[in-house]
């Protein structure tokens, strides 16, 4: 994994295979043309997350240290869209955590609607992975998943994709230089604090380097 803010700066080209770029963009292009050259393949799956709000402290902090990452699995996903291929794309919460709530918590939004970000497992979104394939009307569909508070939500994913519609909005055609805006000015923010921080570390540093060495020379 190549280190944080390389991209930012132009210090890791986005031709390199270990760049976001190379996973969340060409993989998926890849995948596109397999599909559309197979007699079998029916549909794409692809989990990536939320991604359309560029200036989210969150998105911003992925994108700094993971080369854009969130970025280009936005562009990843309007590859999809565009593509003329079947897709259903999930946008989990986090994933991670296995000491969560699962009685009937489960929660999802079409067309890329906006839930409250909250811990899922990796079975769950595994689950959904699989199940929505069974649903023809979650094809071409872009899927919000996460958790809500327990006893609120549905116990299993099937009511709740039995209810899903295809997307009907207009995603933004790329939305890659309010990233790359974002993530350039949250790393300018950075370095400010640092800065400040580093200043005053040595500033107080003297000073107990001054009173050490008076005591010292007493």
């Amino acid at each position: 994994r190549p280190p944080p803010l390389q991209s930012l700066f132009c210090l890791l080209p986005e031709s390199d295979p270990k760049h976001s770029r190379s996973v969340n963009y060409l993989a998926v292009q890849n995948l596109i043309d397999a599909v559309q050259d197979s007699e079998t393949c029916k549909r794409i799956v692809r989990v990536t997350g939320k991604g359309e709000s560029p200036t989210q402290i969150f998105t911003v902090l992925i994108n700094m240290l993971g080369n854009m990452a969130k970025a280009w699995n936005y562009e990843g996903e309007q590859l999809l869209r565009t593509s003329g291929v079947d897709y259903t794309i999930v946008r989990p919460g986090v994933m991670g955590r296995d000491d969560i709530p699962t009685n009937k918590v489960l929660a999802l939004a079409d067309n890329g609607g906006d839930l409250k970000v909250t811990p899922v497992t990796h079975s769950q979104i595994a689950s959904l992975c699989v199940e929505c394939l069974e649903y023809p009307n979650a094809a071409k569909s872009t899927l919000t998943a996460m958790n809500v508070e327990e006893g609120t939500g549905e116990e299993s994913y099937a009511p709740l994709l039995a209810e899903v519609q295809s997307d009907t909005r207009d995603f933004p055609t790329s939305l890659m230089s309010e990233h790359k805006k974002a993530a350039r000015n949250g790393a300018a923010i950075l370095a400010a604090v640092m800065a400040v921080f580093s200043s005053g570390a040595v500033a107080v540093t003297k000073s107990v380097w001054g009173v050490v060495i008076g005591l010292v020379s007493r």
